[in-house]
């Protein structure tokens, strides 16, 4: 890192701190992209399970909907299990910045990148990879009325996006809106999150990608449920996949 960027990056880091220091504690988290994984994952900080739909909207009516069971472990490794009946039998694998998807019909597994579209705006990236303090630092951050606009910076390149400006409620830290940049700069979506109420604590149950191109269509990725599993480390392991056909 050159010495110019050292210091843009501490300085943006001071600024951080000292909006922090005017935000009241939310719970006992007063980092933004930890109150993200928060909401996402309930508190959860060990293996966990996500049950999660996304849903393509054109012209304000469902077109198409898939469900996925996503499996989160430590390190960077994640196992989608494609739970629609058009994709019965596909899973894919996340390890570290590789991805692997798992065909039915096929024994060998197919190297895919987390850009890979599932459906509509929707991708690999966007389900499997779901703890946002594993993958992103805070680089510069400005409070602008009642919210907080942050820039975030990918920590490696295998990340799924480059940049992310993220626009967060300045009192509760909780998230508003984001868009997703490419390593080239190009802007590839944008989001609007919603939050809501389970089981007596604020969580977030989704987020709409909006297509910049097509404007009369949009993506909603919804977590339907998360809970705290064991998964077996086999799970993780390629051969054991290609083996595997009834998970």
């Amino acid at each position: 890192m050159s010495e110019q960027k050292r210091i843009r990056t501490f300085m943006a880091g001071l600024l951080l701190v000292g909006l922090l220091g005017m935000i009241p504690l939310v719970g006992a988290a007063t980092d933004p992209l930890q109150i993200m994984d928060e909401l996402r994952l309930g508190g959860e900080t060990g293996d966990f399970r996500v049950m999660t739909e996304i849903s393509l909207y054109k012209q304000g009516n469902l077109d198409s909907q898939r469900f996925y069971e996503v499996y989160v472990g430590s390190d960077r490794r994640s196992l989608v299990l494609f739970r629609s009946s058009a994709e019965a039998g596909q899973k894919m694998l996340m390890l570290d910045d590789q991805y692997w998807l798992f065909l039915p019909s096929s024994r060998r597994p197919l190297r895919i990148t987390p850009m890979q579209k599932l459906l509509g705006e929707a991708s690999s990236g966007d389900i499997s990879s779901l703890r946002w303090q594993d993958d992103y630092t805070v680089t510069f951050s400005e409070r602008i009325g009642e919210t907080l606009h942050l820039q975030l910076e990918a920590g490696r390149k295998g990340v799924t996006y480059a940049r992310v400006e993220l626009q967060v409620d300045a009192s509760s830290l909780h998230p508003q809106t984001a868009a997703f940049y490419l390593q080239s700069g190009r802007l590839a979506k944008e989001a609007e999150f919603e939050l809501d109420q389970v089981d007596g604590r604020k969580a977030l149950a989704g987020m709409k990608l909006v297509d910049r191109i097509q404007k009369d269509q949009y993506t909603l990725i919804r977590y339907l449920s998360s809970e705290s599993v064991e998964i077996p480390d086999r799970w993780f392991n390629p051969a054991f996949l290609v083996r595997e056909t009834s998970m």
